[in-house]
């Protein structure tokens, strides 16, 4: 697969990955002192999650032994997000 393919696939997603991580990044800053211990753990697993999320997204623009689509990393990802989505739901409802 050749470099540009492999960037068009991963910078779309490490972007949304990115944003993710940025926004809880900045909800954990400006309302770590209002929230209780379960949200804090909460939020430190979506930060987590968002993490992993943008690191296999930059793994695919990185690796050049790939030879097909990442469906794996991908689905992944979309996984990750995903769930991540439910547990910021769940934290909301605490």
């Amino acid at each position: 697969m050749s470099p540009f393919k492999r960037w068009r696939i991963a910078i779309p997603l490490a972007i949304i990955s990115a944003l993710l991580l940025g926004a809880t990044i900045l909800g954990a800053w400006a309302y770590w002192a209002d929230d209780s211990t379960a949200e804090h753990a909460l939020t430190a697993f979506l930060g987590i999650m968002f993490a992993l999320c943008l690191g296999i997204s930059i793994s695919i623009g990185v690796d050049r032994k790939l030879q097909d689509v990442p469906w794996m990393r991908i689905g992944t990802v979309a996984l990750f997000i995903a769930l991540a989505c439910g547990v910021s739901w769940v934290r909301d409802s605490l």
